[in-house]
């Protein structure tokens, strides 16, 4: 593999770690600033809201979720931006590899999405047979939808964080990794680990709730290997959302 490549992922997973750690933090901390400012809140109050999502006082839950919400927003933007900056030239590439083999693409990026519609819906299925809560990542998307900005919302989790999280997940990592099991085994940690660290549940419960990511991350994996095109793995990962987003809006 060119040395350039591996520099260029290098880079792909610390840009991405500085700005999703740091920068979401300065981000997060400024807007509470602005409408704290703007509104008469208690910064600190604002925070805590933030954080917590109670509704103890319903007005400052509204604005806690707005600025979960363009918090939310702005780091997926400027992770893209950095992103596609970065992997410029990649992207490009990757794009005109369709052309050379679009029904195999096609058939790939469709099974990958049937696959993870299946699992989506047999694990919604138990969860409430069972009486089974969603994890905190997946109750705070649903209240930055229905009480932030479903417009914000859309575009950052439907359009921004699939091209974002496959550079990173799955073309960064199975650059990097020597061994094709490792890359997997790296691949589907990170993506499903930080969907569930914020969730407080049983561990039996907790174990429940990591199913369906480990199985999105193994199948995003599985789908970016098979067709050797990021775009594939983008593609089901951005429908995969975009469904999931029609679900919550409709439901």
């Amino acid at each position: 593999m060119d040395m350039r490549i591996h520099k260029q992922s290098i880079a792909t997973i610390i840009a991405y770690l500085v700005l999703y750690l740091l920068g979401g933090t300065i981000v997060t901390y400024i807007i509470a600033g602005v409408i704290s400012k703007t509104s008469g809140y208690d910064f600190n109050a604002l925070i805590e809201v933030m954080a917590s999502g109670s509704k103890a006082d319903y007005n400052l839950y509204l604005k806690a979720t707005f600025a979960n919400t363009l918090g939310n927003f702005i780091m997926y933007l400027i992770m893209f931006v950095a992103l596609v900056i970065i992997n410029f030239k990649t992207l490009i590439a990757e794009f005109k590899k369709i052309t050379d083999h679009p029904i195999s693409f096609a058939i790939i990026a469709i099974c990958g999405f049937v696959a993870l519609y299946g699992i989506s819906y047999a694990t919604n299925y138990l969860y409430d047979l069972y009486n089974i809560g969603v994890s905190t990542n997946q109750n705070a998307i649903i209240s930055y939808i229905e009480d932030g900005s479903a417009v914000l919302t859309f575009i950052a989790v439907v359009i921004l964080a699939p091209l974002v999280e496959e550079l990173v997940y799955r073309y960064a990592i199975f650059d990097l990794c020597p061994k094709r099991i490792l890359a997997y085994i790296i691949s589907i940690a990170i993506f499903a680990l930080p969907h569930m660290l914020s969730t407080s549940a049983s561990i039996g419960e907790w174990l429940l709730l990591l199913i369906p990511y480990l199985f999105s991350g193994f199948m995003l994996a599985l789908v970016y290997d098979q067709s050797q095109n990021i775009y594939a793995s983008i593609s089901v990962h951005l429908l995969n959302n975009l469904l999931s987003y029609i679900m919550i809006i409709v439901g």
